[in-house]
């Protein structure tokens, strides 16, 4: 225990010489920056003053994916637990942005900077009885402080990598963090091996599932989309999806592509993963397109159909999941060069049958998941993603089928916030 003491200020010394350092870029960026300043009060401990629950139940999610990933269990908590109070944190301007966006009615307030006496301070003025933390967010300050109020905390769509599991071990004899948990309720058996491998007692430890599959939309049509051009132009030409696309993707497929005489007679949708590349973009791809029209979402008139043969590239945001509920088949990109690919799950949701390049590394657990179920087909170049796209043109039946076996792949993942809120209830923390 002395050690573990010796080691808790030794930390809060070097937090604090780091604070220090740190002022003159906290007050640059203070002023340049309305939502920091906004939410440096809150990080330093100064919450709102919430009125007294006796049933408060903190749910944390450092930044946007995290905050995203909560959805699916507070809507479970509040079917199961109406009477129980919930509250939302996060650490960074974008999370709690996003968390206010999706929970308008509920408190937001910014997670505490793990300072002496922040931590005190930010959990008096909050006054949860439990702590739900998204992923892994361990703070040797904030359990220490949660330990002494008698604050019960809990893991939830838990996830630990190799080189994260390696540093906790080495420090997991002085500082205190991982048996002050009580329970981690993690996405896989993988993830809970690793769990297991620390100072946490086995039966603590709980798969769950992940939370990202209960978040993804359904195939219902939303208002967005009822009588948008995208629910318009679903039947006109077979919609050829590539999205998401990092350079160079765009020009090196297209080039492919452009060789097949199958490309006349769809519709290629083009959605690089940031729109601002469009303008240089469109400027370089019309000059391999030899005459095929080529042009931005934005400069389409709203009643203009599109026609067989059309390439749009779409330099909007918002507009993916509405493409992805009329396409036929897509690629997603950043995994032709070595980014580590982006979300496949969005556009298997809407049986769409999805092709992908060789650097999935981000996504290893997602492209499994689709590939045993036979909703994904990876491809080592573009030329093979080509040659798969037109195989399924040719084939629509495989097409379709694909699709389906990917959707229904997904469906057997969801369910993890009700096992989440199980987990919790039979840990006594609900």
């Amino acid at each position: 225990m002395n050690r573990r003491w010796a080691a808790l200020l030794l930390y809060d010394i070097l937090l604090v010489l780091v604070g220090v350092l740190l002022i003159p870029f906290a007050l640059f960026r203070a002023l340049r920056s309305p939502d920091f300043r906004k939410s440096l009060p809150g990080r330093l401990g100064f919450a709102p003053v919430l009125a007294a629950e006796q049933e408060r139940i903190l749910l944390h999610g450092v930044s946007v994916g995290e905050v995203k990933a909560l959805k699916p269990l507070v809507s479970e908590l509040r079917a199961q637990y109406p009477q129980r109070s919930l509250v939302i944190s996060s650490s960074t301007p974008t999370g709690l942005a996003t968390a206010r966006q999706l929970f308008p009615d509920l408190p937001v307030v910014a997670y505490p900077l793990d300072l002496p006496g922040t931590c005190r301070r930010f959990l008096r003025k909050v006054q949860p009885q439990l702590v739900i933390l998204a992923e892994l967010e361990i703070w040797p300050n904030f359990l220490n402080t949660c330990f002494r109020m008698e604050i019960k905390v809990a893991i939830v769509n838990g996830r630990i990598t190799d080189r994260s599991l390696a540093g906790y071990r080495r420090v997991q004899k002085w500082l205190p963090q991982f048996e002050r948990i009580s329970l981690y309720g993690v996405q896989n058996q993988r993830y809970a091996d690793r769990f297991s491998g620390l100072d946490v007692p086995k039966e603590r430890v709980v798969v769950t599932g992940n939370l990202k599959y209960d978040n993804l939309p359904t195939s219902d049509e939303d208002s967005q989309f009822a009588g948008s051009c995208w629910d318009r132009w679903r039947n006109g030409p077979p919609m050829v999806v590539w999205a998401s696309t990092h350079e160079p993707e765009e020009s090196d497929l297209l080039k492919q592509w452009l060789q097949h005489p199958a490309a006349k007679s769809v519709a290629l949708i083009l959605v690089p993963r940031h729109p601002r590349r469009c303008p240089k973009l469109l400027q370089e791809l019309t000059l391999l397109t030899k005459g095929q029209p080529l042009r931005l979402f934005s400069d389409w008139e709203p009643q203009q159909e599109l026609a067989p043969g059309s390439i749009l590239m779409v330099d909007a945001f918002g507009q993916l999941e509405m493409i992805y509920r009329v396409a036929q088949m897509a690629f997603v990109g950043g995994s032709l060069m070595e980014h580590g690919g982006q979300n496949v799950l969005e556009p298997a949701v809407f049986e769409v049958p999805v092709v992908v390049g060789p650097h999935m590394e981000n996504f290893l657990e997602e492209v499994a998941c689709l590939q045993q179920g036979e909703g994904l087909k990876s491809a080592l170049g573009s030329a093979e993603v080509v040659e798969c796209l037109l195989s399924w043109l040719q084939h629509p039946e495989i097409a379709i089928e694909t699709g389906r076996k990917g959707a229904k792949a997904l469906e057997s993942q969801r369910g993890a916030a009700q096992s989440t809120v199980l987990a919790l209830r039979q840990a006594d923390l609900l």
